[in-house]
C-alpha cells in the first residue's frame, strides 16, 4: 500500500511533529511505502536531537508556502501540495494544524487536527475567519471519503460546534518507554516550543514565591517560527534578570533528547501554562518520569490527561502556581502523586496509536 502524508514542516519540534513521524514509525513497520509532502524541507539531523530515533519516509516532496502563515495561505499551500504527491497513493493523511483540503483523486482521505478551531469562534479576528471557516465546513462536508480524527475531546467538541463535523478521538502517541524516574529533586520542569502559546512568563513569575526549589525551562527555537521563537526567549530571559531569579530559573533552547529524558528524570514537578491546551505530549512524558504535573485548568490537558485534578493539578493564576509548586516540594504525600502520574501515562503509550492508525489505514 502507498501512504501520502501532509504535514507542513517537521523542523518545529513540537507534538504536532512528534505525531507526524510516529505516523510514518507506524505505517513503514506494516512494509508500507510512505510519501511526506512538506513545506520545508526536513534537517532530519535536527529532527533526530529533538526526538531521538526515527524512521524516515520514502520519499519526501517539498512545496514552499504560498503567500504567508495565514490560514488562507496555509489551505492554498495545502492544495498545491497535494497536487504534487504522488498520484499512485492508496490512502492520504492530513497531519495538520488546522486545515483540510479537496483531494477528489484519492481513495481514502484521513485527516488528523492537531489543534482545535476554538481561536474562530473566540477571537476578535472572527470575521477575518469566518470565510474560511465556512469554506472547511463545505469541503470537510462534500468529501465523502474521509476520516476526520482530532487529539482530545476538548477538540472535538469544538470541532463538531465549529465545522458541524463529529471526529473520532485518538491521543496523540507518547513514547513513554523513552522516559523513567530516577532519585528526585526539588526542580520544576517545562518544555515546549519557545513561543508566545506557551506562557513561560507565568512559571517565573511564580518563582519568586516557591522556597526551595529550582526550575529549568527546555524548548525549540528552529523551522519556519525561528525569529519568532528568538525574540520571546529573549523576552524570558530579560524577565528572569529583571526579577532577579537567575540562580532559580534555567532556560534551555534546542536541547537534545537524552538531556531532557535526564532532567525530566530528576524533576519532581512538570508545569505547564498554555492557556486551553489541546493535548499536550509533553506533560505525558513528563508523567512517564514520575513528574506530577501541574498544569492550566483549562483544555484537553485538564480534561483529557489529569481528568480535572484526578491524576495531578491545576492552577488558573501565579500566586495559585507558586501554591501548589510549594505543596508538592513540602508535601510527604509526593510519592503517592508521582505513583499516579506514571500509572496515568501508560494509557496514552504511542503503541495504542500505532495500533489505531493501522488500522484506520487498513478498514474499508
Amino acid at each position: 500500500m502507498k501512504i501520502s502524508i501532509m504535514h507542513p514542516t517537521l523542523n518545529g519540534g513540537g507534538g504536532s511533529e512528534r505525531v507526524c513521524l510516529d505516523i510514518i514509525e507506524a505505517l513503514k513497520e506494516k512494509g508500507f511505502d510512505v510519501f511526506l509532502g512538506t513545506f520545508e524541507k526536513t534537517n532530519w539531523n535536527i529532527v533526530k536531537e529533538h526526538y531521538g530515533e526515527i524512521i524516515k519516509p520514502d520519499q519526501e516532496i517539498v512545496s514552499p508556502r504560498i503567500l504567508n502563515r495565514s490560514v488562507y495561505g496555509t489551505m492554498l499551500s495545502f492544495w498545491r501540495l497535494s497536487s504534487k504527491m504522488p498520484k499512485c497513493s492508496d490512502v492520504a493523511i492530513i497531519s495538520t494544524f488546522s486545515s483540510s483540503c479537496y483531494w477528489p483523486s484519492i481513495k481514502k482521505l484521513i485527516i488528523y487536527y492537531n489543534l482545535s478551531p476554538d481561536k474562530y469562534q473566540k477571537s476578535i479576528w472572527h470575521l477575518y475567519y469566518k470565510p474560511y471557516v465556512l469554506l472547511q465546513r463545505k469541503i470537510l462536508t462534500k468529501i465523502s471519503n474521509k476520516t476526520v480524527l482530532t487529539n482530545s475531546s476538548f477538540s472535538a467538541k469544538i470541532f463538531n460546534q465549529v465545522c458541524g463535523v463529529n471526529a473520532d478521538i485518538l491521543y496523540p502517541p507518547v513514547d513513554i518507554k523513552s522516559f523513567s524516574s530516577s532519585k528526585k529533586e526539588n526542580l520544576i520542569v517545562s518544555v515546549g516550543r519557545f513561543h508566545p502559546s506557551k506562557r513561560f512568563e507565568f512559571l517565573i513569575k511564580s518563582f519568586q514565591e516557591v522556597k526551595n526549589g529550582k526550575c529549568i525551562i527546555m524548548g525549540s527555537s528552529t523551522g519556519d517560527m525561528f525569529s519568532e521563537s528568538q525574540k520571546y526567549l529573549t523576552k524570558l530571559r530579560k524577565l528572569i534578570e529583571c526579577l532577579r531569579l537567575n540562580e532559580k530559573v534555567k532556560v534551555l533552547a534546542n536541547c537534545p533528547f537524552d538531556l531532557l529524558t535526564r532532567i525530566l528524570s530528576k524533576a519532581k514537578v512538570y508545569v505547564h501554562c498554555s492557556y486551553g491546551e489541546y493535548f499536550g505530549i509533553s506533560i505525558v512524558e513528563a508523567m512517564s518520569a514520575g513528574c506530577v504535573p501541574i498544569i492550566h485548568r483549562s483544555g484537553g490537558a485538564y480534561e483529557d490527561i489529569i481528568d480535572y485534578d484526578k491524576y495531578g493539578f491545576s492552577f488558573e493564576n501565579v500566586n495559585e502556581l507558586s501554591s501548589k509548586i510549594n505543596f508538592l516540594l513540602d508535601n510527604d504525600y509526593y510519592e503517592e502523586y508521582s505513583k499516579r502520574a506514571i500509572m496515568r501515562s501508560k494509557y496514552f503509550d504511542k503503541e495504542n496509536f500505532k495500533e489505531r492508525i493501522v488500522s484506520i489505514v487498513e478498514s474499508n
